[in-house]
């Protein structure tokens, strides 16, 4: 009699184990950042391509070239500065600064060739 009431126990734990009780939502996720150019949002493990250039330890010139979504032949997303709202092409790049004594992950872009050419 023990041995039968272990194994419906036991039953009854797989049975439980496969068949969830509660019904659970999608957890959607939410964006991380948006791409400076095309405003696209990026999801974890997205990123914008960019270089860098120190200047002694007064600033950080950034050069933004885009996200995954607007650099490359394949891209159709519209690329834009976001100082000037003008047109970039898929090689013209966007400067930003940053103050590595204040905070070096903290960005001011500055704008393209169009409306910040003395950074160029």
């Amino acid at each position: 009699m023990i041995l039968f009431a272990i194994g419906l126990g036991l039953i009854a734990f797989l049975i439980w184990m496969l068949f969830p009780i509660a019904v659970r939502s999608p957890v959607e996720e939410k964006p991380r950042g948006f791409c400076p150019l095309c405003a696209h949002p990026l999801m974890k493990g997205e990123r914008v391509r960019s270089d860098q250039t120190e200047i002694g330890d007064i600033e950080v010139q950034t050069r933004i070239k885009g996200c995954q979504f607007c650099m490359g032949p394949t891209a159709k997303r519209k690329r834009s500065c976001p100082v000037c709202k003008k047109d970039v092409k898929k090689d013209e790049v966007i400067l930003a600064l940053a103050d590595p004594r204040v905070d070096r992950l903290k960005l001011k872009i500055k704008g393209c060739k169009a409306c910040w050419p003395q950074g160029f």
